[in-house]
């Protein structure tokens, strides 16, 4: 028994012992491996080569830094790979890099790390010459003070972030010293950097941004950045302006795309986090990234990064142990990928997958735009269609919104809900059951389970049958969990499918869920009938030319009906050239008045003017019966004799101004023939 006891006890010493201390051979091995032997041989023949990789690889904390520092390639994304020719030419940089070293700074902590940094992004593209001349540009500004003093803090993959240079990878030396020369200051300034360039369009000569003529004239005396101070430029130009800038004195940053726009990160030291500078939307992708594209990888990563078990679970990476790797700390995106790239290789059966999967879900279940590239890789191995749903139920079940509450939140239909469509196409049954498990599991998230109903209503709710069914999942969704729900953009969607039971369906839903959601009426101020007519617009639906941040389609219905309201805007469009509200009545009707209610103050009253109104039968040809050239409180058109229509506009025609429009009610009246 006593010896039974010790051969099972013997193992889990070794284990708790390799657990403990890691060996530094194993690293050394997972660089050679990487590498390559051909070129270690390069390297030996290089004068002083030898004394170099002999220094490397007997300093464990330095191979650990230079293996253990991020994906080998600091590039656009490129999906589920791990060029381990960079790190050949990275170890050959780093080699030059020293050989190079006048005065012995790399000896140095922060000298280090930089050259590391450096030879890790740009020893694949960087000339030697360049490569030697930007780490001599840190060198000096490291002695002279003039980097922020954060900078000394740094590792070496936090230094990657530092040299990366967003999309300007080719920012010449020229450049990156003058850009550092021209500003030096306190950190949260360097969020409005930017500005020191003017915004815009057309140099002095009329030339466009655009075209190559924008900077040609000055391009023989000044440089990129100093053309980007002195001309101007858009948002490209300033973003770049700005992110290099901060780079230059050692800040952490990467230029990043909008849609239609150009923005730049910056490490905010303050609150130990990213912020986006000079942006527009909520939605930002980084030129750059060590682990998977977008803001919210960026921001996983550096949670990965910051765990104090990382290095352990580089440790079971370098060995192979991809299994362990993850389950030692999670957002592992580094071992996933290599788990990744050994299955493909070997054409791993149905099992091996399926525990890459299970291995996904459970580590990245807080990690989530990292972990939804990985799982669509994943069922790009996925046989068969009940497999596949299979598969995306239980991940959409396991992977949440993350509680930290630091993520740029609106990309959860971009990176899970979106490619699961494209997944099953037209299979209707499928993405039912998507998106009742995405209701499932992200139940009680901050923004993950409201975008899951916008998509839902998007994707979903095509009919009055199938409204109804989705109606009746998302309520049973939310009385079981509690949630407040997105009603917008079910009424955006009844409202442009001019699908009224739909429009009624939703706001019967709202009543019920949510009765806050919408102001409580007053008591009736408009009459229920007028020139002989019914009110009949509470019947139908109101849909509108566009909407904007001031809309509020929850209020829609209340467009519709004789009661007050306090909301002044029963719907508010976007700045548009001729926009306009419509009525869809349930059938045609022979109308007797239409009253349109103005719901300007403070001047906008006049954004109405000048406003027409017209009718139709099919919604196709207009027929014009009304128009005011004058704001006023009210607009009333009566009808001597009715005239047949099923739809009504009310709006400003092409001729006008653009602007918005806004109103706060639009009464129909007549007698119904549906």
């Amino acid at each position: 028994m006593k010896k039974l006891l010790l051969t099972f006890l013997l193992p889990l010493a070794a284990l708790a012992a390799e657990d403990a201390k890691r060996d530094p051979s194993v690293v050394k091995k997972y660089i050679r491996a990487c590498v390559g032997d051909e070129t270690l041989k390069t390297i030996q023949k290089h004068e002083g080569g030898k004394a170099f990789l002999s220094k490397f690889f007997t300093d464990t904390d330095w191979m650990e830094q230079f293996a253990g520092s991020g994906m080998w390639e600091i590039k656009p994304w490129k999906g589920l790979k791990d060029n381990t020719e960079c790190a050949a030419k990275a170890l050959q940089a780093l080699d030059l890099l020293v050989w190079n070293d006048k005065d012995d700074f790399i000896d140095t902590k922060i000298g280090r790390n930089i050259a590391t940094a450096l030879a890790l992004n740009h020893g694949i593209d960087w000339t030697d010459e360049k490569l030697v001349m930007v780490m001599e540009c840190y060198r000096e500004w490291a002695k002279n003070g003039t980097l922020v003093s954060d900078a000394w803090k740094h590792d070496v993959r936090q230094w990657r972030e530092v040299l990366g240079f967003g999309q300007n990878a080719d920012l010449s030396v020229e450049n990156l010293r003058w850009i550092h020369d021209f500003a030096n200051v306190d950190h949260p300034r360097y969020y409005g950097v930017c500005w020191q360039c003017a915004y815009r369009l057309f140099n002095c000569f009329g030339a466009s941004v655009h075209g190559w003529m924008y900077y040609a004239p000055w391009a023989h005396r000044w440089n990129t950045q100093e053309l980007r101070y002195r001309v101007g430029g858009v948002c490209g130009a300033l973003s770049k302006f700005g992110s290099h800038c901060a780079a230059a004195h050692g800040i952490r940053s990467f230029t990043a795309g909008q849609p239609a726009h150009c923005a730049y990160l910056l490490w905010d030291y303050s609150v130990d986090r990213w912020g986006i500078s000079y942006a527009v939307t909520a939605h930002t992708m980084p030129h750059n990234s060590l682990g998977g594209p977008g803001f919210a990888a960026v921001e996983e990563q550096n949670r990965y990064y910051s765990d104090p078990k990382r290095m352990k679970a580089e440790f079971f990476r370098w060995k192979g142990d991809y299994a362990k790797a993850m389950k030692q700390c999670h957002g592992n995106y580094h071992a996933a990928v290599n788990w990744y790239e050994e299955l493909e290789s070997k054409k791993a059966s149905k099992e091996e997958w399926d525990r890459f999967a299970d291995a996904v879900c459970a580590t990245f279940s807080g990690f989530p735009s990292q972990g939804w590239v990985l799982i669509h890789g994943y069922l790009s191995h996925v046989d068969g269609r009940e497999a596949k749903l299979a598969a995306v139920k239980k991940a959409l079940l396991a992977i949440r919104e993350s509680s930290e509450k630091t993520f740029e939140n609106p990309y959860w239909d971009e990176i899970a809900l979106e490619p699961i469509e494209k997944l099953f196409g037209t299979d209707e049954e499928a993405l039912w059951g998507v998106f009742q498990a995405a209701l499932d599991g992200q139940a009680k998230t901050t923004s993950f389970y409201r975008q899951t109903i916008a998509w839902g209503a998007k994707r979903l709710m095509t009919s009055s049958a199938a409204s109804t069914r989705f109606l009746k999942v998302v309520g049973e969704s939310a009385l079981k969990s509690g949630e407040q729900l997105d009603f917008k953009s079910m009424v955006l969607k009844a409202s442009q499918s001019q699908d009224i039971a739909m429009f009624k369906q939703v706001y019967a839903l709202m009543d019920k869920l949510s009765p806050d959601a919408s102001p409580k009426p007053g008591d009736k101020k408009w009459p229920l009938e007028k020139a002989g007519g019914k009110l009949l617009s509470p019947d139908g639906l109101l849909m509108t030319s566009s909407t904007s941040s001031w809309d509020q389609p929850t209020n829609y219905r209340n467009a519709l009906d004789a009661r007050d309201y306090k909301d002044g805007n029963a719907f508010h469009t976007d700045k548009d050239k001729s926009p306009w509200a419509t009525v869809v009545l349930p059938g045609a009707s022979d109308l007797t008045a239409i009253v349109a209610v103005n719901a300007g103050t403070n001047g906008n009253q006049n954004r109405q003017i000048p406003l027409r109104m017209w009718v139709s039968e099919d919604g196709k040809e207009w027929r014009e019966v009304y128009q005011s050239e004058t704001a006023e409180e009210e607009w009333v058109c009566t009808f001597p004799t009715p005239v047949k229509a099923k739809f009504v506009k009310v709006g400003r025609p092409p001729e006008a101004k653009q602007d918005f429009f806004h109103l706060h009610k639009i009464l129909v009246y007549g007698k119904k023939l549906y």
